[in-house]
């Protein structure tokens, strides 16, 4: 039963997709009929209907009489004005879906590009959806776990290296209060994480440092630095990005590392399978020799989160 459920998954993720992209969550604001709901987004009324009843059991919406409502669960995540909003990580979806559609193709063939394009507008806002994904994930609790993990009250000075929408970097200020962080990353995300740092009133916590780490050194002068999700095994580049990281820390500088990781013996857990299908994945072995050989001491795996397929390593400069 286990198995057969997990293949039916998709339609699940298809009707919370559906219903964000069609403006059902935003409309319920209020509580409204379904036919209320289908005059506002422009959809057919019965087939709306349908997809309301779906969003009830899913316990996102919920029906009182004729009228449908939102639950406390989708005003806190399905709402852009909520600091926990996740219509990123479903616009993002869009994008991966189609992706994972021609998955059968891209392992007949190798070739990635074999995969269809998602529609527009989606795949012209790959980036931005990412970044507002990459958000959306971190702060329903992702950045909250990895701030629990870590104890950084000896710390003054963070750099988070390509930090996204700077989520980790506001999770670990909001914890540790005479820390400071700078979000390095490209423009169009630092434009990003600007908006998100602004949200959540770090302006004078968190400064903004434009980077590429394909030409520019990360810095120098820090006493810790966070590189989350950036070293997805094998091909990403981790020996080049570790070696500008041992340059930017102090001597006894702390490195972190949080990423996907699979068990050593490479059977799973799922989400981190499943990731390294699409982008890659090291082991917990793997990922600590790479470290190990970049010149940093004391590397150990200090926490994992097993449902998320996550790990999170630390070592000394």
């Amino acid at each position: 039963m286990a198995l057969m459920e997990l293949q039916w998954q998709y339609r699940a993720s298809r009707v919370l997709m559906t219903a964000h992209q069609l403006g059902f969550f935003a409309a319920l604001r209020e509580p409204k009929t379904s036919i209320e709901v289908a005059a506002q987004c422009g959809t057919h009324a019965d087939m709306t209907e349908k997809l309301l009843i779906a969003c009830c059991a899913m316990g996102v919406v919920r029906r009182e009489g004729d009228c449908f409502t939102l639950t406390p669960l989708a005003r806190d995540m399905l709402l852009p004005e909520s600091p926990r909003y996740i219509g990123g990580v479903l616009d993002h979806g869009e994008n991966l879906w189609w992706t994972w559609t021609g998955l059968t193709e891209w392992v007949r063939t190798g070739q990635r590009e074999s995969t269809p394009k998602a529609p527009e507008p989606y795949a012209s806002h790959w980036h931005e959806n990412w970044i507002w994904a990459m958000h959306g994930i971190g702060a329903n609790g992702v950045a909250q776990w990895l701030a629990r993990q870590l104890d950084l009250s000896d710390r003054r000075n963070l750099l988070d290296v390509a930090g996204g929408p700077g989520t980790y970097s506001i999770a670990l200020c909001q914890r540790f209060p005479q820390l400071r962080a700078t979000v390095w990353d490209l423009p169009p995300t630092i434009a990003i994480a600007t908006q998100v740092i602004r949200r959540f009133g770090m302006e004078d916590r968190i400064t903004l440092q434009v980077g590429d780490w394909n030409k520019d050194e990360f810095g120098a002068d820090y006493d810790c630095l966070l590189m989350g999700n950036i070293l997805h095994g094998a091909g990403s580049q981790a020996d080049m990005k570790l070696a500008k990281a041992f340059r930017a820390l102090l001597p006894g500088g702390l490195l972190i590392v949080h990423d996907f990781l699979l068990n050593n013996d490479k059977s799973g857990p799922l989400p981190a399978a499943l990731f390294n299908i699409n982008v890659g994945a090291y082991t917990i072995g793997e990922l600590l020799a790479v470290v190990r050989a970049a010149g940093f001491k004391e590397a150990s795996l200090v926490a994992y989160n097993a449902q998320r397929g996550s790990g999170l390593v630390t070592a000394v400069r």
